[in-house]
């Protein structure tokens, strides 16, 4: 099925004349990792909405199999949606914000899996945060079925109460009743935008069930809206990735002192001492015993290799080798 990714905002709190999805987390722009978790399990087209500096986001992304779609006012997520309407050709599609790079692979496939067992229009991905501010909120009927999304600017105070929190991830299923109910959404709220939520709210009012498939997971749904949500996603990408290591056999002595950016790998038996930052296309043998204070980007680092207060860019360095500290090696250092 297709995939549609709304990425035209610029994220005025990020304080940045950059879009919002081109900041990076871990060496990749944001949309980069979602784009890199959708390959992953899904084969459909994938159509990104772009906006704000529309060119610098295509740019970035070029060389992917994408369809670009221009929303030349940011009238809001519906009003985005609907841009991509000529572009969506499977019967079902997903839509995601561009801003969501946490999210796993396999937690996109439980998504569609439990949202086509259902069998309904249109389905949510939603999950419960202990604090819940700056999301929108998801408002059940007495009988539990999802009735509304209520977003933080609109929401009462008895509803900023609500827990569970709408991910901004959709699966639609049935494109004819999606086009007649965009065309008809008013910008009856705070922020004066045309909401892809109230589709919720329209569905459950004509009797149409809306389905919400709930995760545990609730870090996979950090939204980065400023740039302290910036840092917390890099952090919890960096304790995967370290996590992923040292079930491996690596041996990170200092996981909150030290960087590894996703594409590295790492062979067992390599010692990862403090403060050292691997990067990009990096590749480390088995044995190998890296840092403190070294960072190594985009190079290969054979086994056995001893490593430590030294800049290794682009460079490959044998098995065996006992560097001797301070090194700076590589064409730009």
């Amino acid at each position: 099925m297709d995939s549609v990714i709304l990425a035209a905002g610029k994220g005025t709190r990020m304080a940045s004349d950059r879009p919002k999805v081109l900041h990076e987390i871990r060496g990749k722009p944001l949309i980069q990792h979602l784009l890199d978790s959708l390959a992953e399990v899904l084969t459909g087209r994938i159509i990104v909405v772009v906006g704000y500096k529309a060119d610098l986001v295509s740019e970035e992304l070029s060389g992917q199999d994408i369809q670009f779609v221009l929303q030349e006012e940011q009238k809001g997520t519906a009003h985005a949606l609907q841009q991509a309407k000529s572009e969506i050709k499977s019967d079902k599609f997903l839509v995601f914000p561009g801003d969501l790079p946490l999210i796993k692979p396999e937690s996109i496939q439980e998504f569609v899996d439990a949202s086509e067992r259902k069998g309904v229009d249109f389905s949510l991905f939603t999950t419960e945060r202990e604090d819940p501010a700056g999301y929108g909120r998801v408002k059940r009927g007495r009988d539990g079925k999802v009735v509304e999304i209520v977003e933080e600017q609109d929401a009462s105070d008895k509803e900023k109460e609500i827990k569970e929190i709408n991910t901004g991830v959709y699966l639609i299923s049935n494109r004819e009743y999606l086009w007649q109910d965009l065309d008809s959404i008013d910008p009856e709220n705070a922020q004066n935008e045309f909401y892809l939520t109230d589709l919720v709210k329209r569905a459950s009012g004509k009797g149409r069930e809306v389905a919400a498939v709930s995760s545990n997971s609730p870090n996979e749904f950090l939204g980065v809206n400023t740039r302290e949500d910036l840092a917390r996603a890099g952090q919890i990408l960096n304790d995967r990735k370290i996590k992923s290591l040292m079930e491996k056999g690596v041996t990170v002595v200092c996981p909150d002192e030290t960087i590894v950016e996703p594409e590295v790998t790492v062979a067992r038996d390599t010692h990862i001492r403090p403060f050292s930052i691997l990067r990009g296309e990096t590749k480390i043998g088995a044995g190998s015993d890296i840092g403190p204070n070294t960072e190594v980007i985009d190079s290969k680092i054979g086994d056995g290799v001893d490593l430590s207060h030294s800049v290794i860019r682009e460079a490959s360095i044998q098995d065996g080798r006992k560097m001797e500290p301070f090194q700076k090696i590589g064409p730009e250092v």
